[in-house]
């Protein structure tokens, strides 16, 4: 009886994997090859290969015999005159009686040729070649955009090049100051899709930036045993806690963002499992300080959960080798698995939804087509992949100062870098200062000065004036040029209207000076161990107070021509000894009273002297008057 059992299920096993093999050779298509390049078709091949990655540039290369070629006696230097520098149209179809065709259309730059030969005297020729995205990659330059969107940005970048471009990007709001700094465009727009979570990936044909402009295909079933024929799929745990922190100045708030409070769209159950693993294992929330320059806190939080999506492509990869040709790069794929216990099957595993990130087709000189290909299983907002990026690092650079009417007051100024073209500056950045702060600071650079100009966190776009620098544009620092003696004893702040604040250290001569264009004013603070202060105007020097107070063991009060005392009320003056008063004439008027009291009064005149009254003359002493003279005169 057993025997019976076993020979049954014996059967139903064989016949199951035989049912398989018939499906996976039913499945098994015939491709057909057309490669034009500059004029002739190839239409056989030794082997065709196409490498596509979504965060890079694709490659190619056909293998070739002469007789594969319009010419088949053309030399390697003829051919290579031909097909390098050219575009390659790669066309591949298969299909059979019955059955949707299927196609791939890839368009590529040929970048070299390569002649192969064995022992025997067969050659082979090796055309290679990369997709029409390296001419992004042909150099680094250094420029800025202001208050430019994604889609403006990209759009110009891209200008200069004849290739099939496709821009959509979800973020429309303008930057308001952004730099290419020493990358090439590839990088560069690279760079902007993973700050901003736009994708950006060649589909073969097009370039690609923003999620919404991809190709709409359709999502290709994949079934192992079918047409899945080898698979694996990888789950593991990364860290994906971490915290970030930003502090903008304009709004003096320290912006704060969590990743913890930050979920991934589009997992299906097994990457979601390893996600809630991934948050156990790595439980500690690391501080993460490569946040920078955003306006809003929502805009931080916005950047973390992008950084958490990217590090949650890495939680499971799956990998496989099939012959549809429907694959697209960026397309999706669900990938079922039929389950059969002794040969009868029972169930399907669902493994999900994927994106495909790298796909690499291989045609064989019998026109059998696969391809192997990597996805990852989500399709959210956010690109798929990590694009890799290395930050730049910006160096010091100098600029000249072109704008100081900061509009926020807050001492801002605009420069421009030697690097930008005339009209492009900086937007308003800060200088930093000896003192800032509410209530306090410092002066800022003039319109035209040198300065040098540093970057927060070396990120190009984050710039700020670290201080001044002189140059050699003719003019003056001071009279004589003193503020450059070889001896330096001479330091001093000179601004730009000839206003002087001189600091002189010449030994026994020190002092401070202070006077404004040709010295028409000046204040003289003598340091030199000397007691003196001079203030000196060509004009007039005005002192204007509630209350002036003087106080010194001696004043002395002289003028060349008039002396002037005017009080609006009283004019007082006291003395403990003795009042002297000298002049060559001396007169003194009221228009009221004069009164002269003392315990002696003492009037003398080494000539004449008249006491005169317009109305009474009352001379009067106590107990006794004396009027002396030669001769007296009464009436």
């Amino acid at each position: 009886m057993w025997h019976n059992c076993f020979f049954d299920r014996l059967t139903l096993f064989i016949f199951s994997k035989l049912l398989c093999y018939i499906m996976a050779l039913t499945n098994t298509f015939t491709a057909s090859t057309e490669i034009t390049i500059n004029g002739e078709t190839i239409r056989r091949v030794n082997h065709l290969r196409i490498g596509q990655r979504f965060e890079s540039h694709h490659d190619f290369e056909i293998s070739v015999s002469p007789d594969m070629l319009a010419n088949r006696f053309i030399k390697l230097k003829e051919l290579a005159e031909k097909f390098v520098g050219k575009t390659a149209a790669i066309t591949l179809r298969q299909g059979r009686l019955g059955v949707t065709e299927q196609t791939q259309i890839f368009s590529g730059i040929v970048t070299s040729i390569r002649l192969v030969k064995g022992q025997s005297q067969s050659s082979t020729y090796l055309i290679s070649g990369l997709s029409p995205t390296i001419q992004l990659a042909a150099g680094v330059t250094t420029r800025s955009f202001t208050d430019k969107t994604l889609m403006d940005i990209v759009t110009q970048v891209l200008s200069p090049f004849s290739f099939a471009a496709s821009m959509a990007p979800a973020n429309s709001t303008p930057i308001p100051y952004v730099t290419q700094y020493e990358e090439d465009n590839f990088h560069f727009l690279q760079r902007l899709a993973e700050e901003f979570g736009e994708w950006m990936f060649y589909d073969g044909r097009t370039l690609i930036f923003g999620k919404n402009i991809r190709e709409t295909s359709p999502t290709v079933a994949l079934t192992h045993g079918t047409n899945l024929f080898d698979m694996e799929y990888g789950l593991r745990v990364t860290p994906l806690n971490f915290k970030a922190s930003y502090f903008n100045y304009e709004a003096f708030d320290l912006f704060k963002a969590d990743s913890a409070s930050e979920q991934v769209e589009g997992l299906s159950s097994f990457p979601q499992m390893a996600f809630d693993r991934s948050k156990e294992v790595f439980a500690d929330d690391l501080m993460n300080i490569n946040f920078t320059d955003h306006v809003s806190e929502s805009s931080l939080k916005t950047a973390v959960k992008l950084k958490r999506s990217e590090q949650a492509n890495k939680l499971a990869v799956f990998t496989g080798r099939s012959p549809e040709m429907e694959m697209k790069i960026g397309g999706l794929v669900n990938i079922t698995e039929p389950v059969f216990i002794d040969g009868i099957r029972t169930d399907t595993i669902d493994y999900g939804t994927f994106v495909v990130t790298r796909l690499n087709h291989f045609v064989d000189a019998r026109g059998v087509y696969q391809a192997n290909f990597e996805a990852v299983p989500q399709d959210s907002t956010f690109p798929p992949v990590d694009y890799r990026i290395v930050m730049p690092v910006a160096r010091p650079h100098i600029a000249q100062v072109r704008d100081t009417n900061d509009p926020l007051k807050l001492g801002r100024i605009k420069v421009q870098f030697g690097w930008q073209p005339q009209g492009d500056t900086t937007p308003f950045i800060r200088v930093a200062s000896m003192m800032t702060g509410r209530s306090k600071g410092y002066f800022i650079p003039e319109v035209s000065d040198m300065v040098m100009v540093d970057f927060e966190f070396g990120n190009p776009d984050l710039p700020y004036v670290s201080g001044s620098l002189y140059a050699n544009d003719g003019g003056t620092r001071m009279p004589g040029d003193e503020l450059f003696k070889a001896d330096n004893h001479i330091k001093g702040i000179i601004t730009r209207g000839g206003n002087h604040i001189i600091i002189d250290d010449s030994e026994g001569k020190e002092n401070i000076k202070i006077f404004n264009k040709e010295n028409k004013n000046e204040i003289e603070l003598s340091l030199d161990g000397g007691s003196h202060i001079n203030i000196k105007s060509k004009g007039s020097v005005n002192i204007s107070a509630g209350s002036i107070n003087l106080n010194a063991s001696k004043i002395n009060i002289k003028a060349s021509e008039d002396l002037v005392l005017h009080g609006e009320d009283n004019i007082k003056g006291t003395s403990k000894d003795k009042i002297d008063i000298q002049a060559k004439s001396y007169k003194l008027k009221s228009d009221t009273d004069v009164d002269i009291e003392g315990m002696n009064v003492n009037i003398k005149a080494t000539a004449n002297a008249k006491v005169e009254a317009g109305a009474q003359l009352e001379l009067k002493g106590g107990p006794m008057a004396t009027m002396k003279a030669g001769i007296i005169q009464i009436n």
